[in-house]
């Protein structure tokens, strides 16, 4: 017989307050459609909130943040490479090089033997800029989520996953 895992099995006892909400405790495992939406909803606004800082206090988008952050990790990438590493159209992804290299953030190179091969790179002040801003590998999110016992974050991520899915979102290129 396969007993059926809960969410808190394997996890210890210090770390089971994480995975039991205090305002769920009154109904036990009681979940609503509307609490679940009222969380996504809360956790997208906070790293909205996030990105508003970075933005006042370095002068760049949360959009032109990724392109920088992607481009200081992989240089030399294609514009459609890009875009779809930031799950966005090409288009998109040129309109918002555009502004970068508008002002001197990144730049575009044509080296190789077809000319129409553009390569993506970051220029001296794009550098700068993301050498002074924590990369997504430190942020908040990204320390809270590797905070999370292993059982439940499987669980978000089949559960994130099934809402993508649902909302008819293909999977990005290359992922699992």
């Amino acid at each position: 017989m396969v007993r059926p895992t809960r969410p808190d099995d394997g996890v210890a006892p210090k770390q089971k307050a994480l995975i039991r909400p205090s305002d769920n405790s009154r109904r036990g495992t009681e979940v609503t459609a509307d609490e679940v939406f009222s969380k996504v909803l809360r956790l997208v606004r906070t790293v909205q909130a996030g990105l508003k800082n970075i933005e006042s206090s370095h002068g760049v988008s949360g959009a032109q943040l990724w392109v920088l952050w992607h481009l200081s990790a992989k240089p030399g990438q294609r514009v459609k490479e890009l875009a779809e590493a930031l799950h966005i159209h090409p288009s998109t992804a040129s309109n918002l090089l555009d502004k970068l290299e508008a002002r001197d953030l990144v730049r575009r190179e044509r080296r190789d033997s077809d000319s129409r091969v553009v390569r993506l790179y970051l220029a001296e002040a794009g550098l700068s800029v993301v050498k002074g801003i924590p990369g997504p590998m430190q942020g908040e999110l990204r320390h809270a989520i590797q905070q999370v016992p292993m059982p439940i974050l499987a669980g978000l991520l089949v559960g994130v996953t099934t809402l993508l899915q649902l909302m008819d979102l293909p999977p990005p290129k290359g992922s699992k």
